[in-house]
């Protein structure tokens, strides 16, 4: 928690001086660095605790590569990524609308 105080720290203080964050997005948010879109900022995938630079760099790369992922799995597949990987995205509620997998179910055409 300690690690965390100085970020928290500039964030208050962005706060106070009336900077507007946007939330991480899979395919909006760059790999590392932190971008500007309509006068807000838009963290970068890294910026998730936990999440590494190898990760986030190949989920961006994947992205820009290949267009928008069609499910969990293809995502994992694409950018090389594991389930831990997964889960933080989950956490931050970037995969919202993704399905788990590829495979489909006959109940999906009723």
């Amino acid at each position: 928690d300690k690690e965390m105080y100085d970020d928290l720290e500039l964030v208050l203080e962005m706060y106070e001086r009336g900077f507007k964050f946007l939330p991480i997005d899979l395919y909006k948010s760059h790999a590392m660095n932190f971008q500007i879109e309509d006068g807000s900022v838009r963290p970068p995938l890294n910026s998730i605790s936990g999440m590494g630079n190898v990760a986030a760099e190949n989920i961006y790369r994947a992205y820009q590569e290949g267009g928008p992922f069609s499910s969990y799995d293809d995502l994992k597949t694409r950018a090389k990524i594991g389930n831990s990987t997964i889960d933080l995205l989950e956490k931050f509620g970037c995969l919202r609308g993704l399905p788990k997998s590829n495979q489909m179910s006959f109940f999906d055409f009723l």
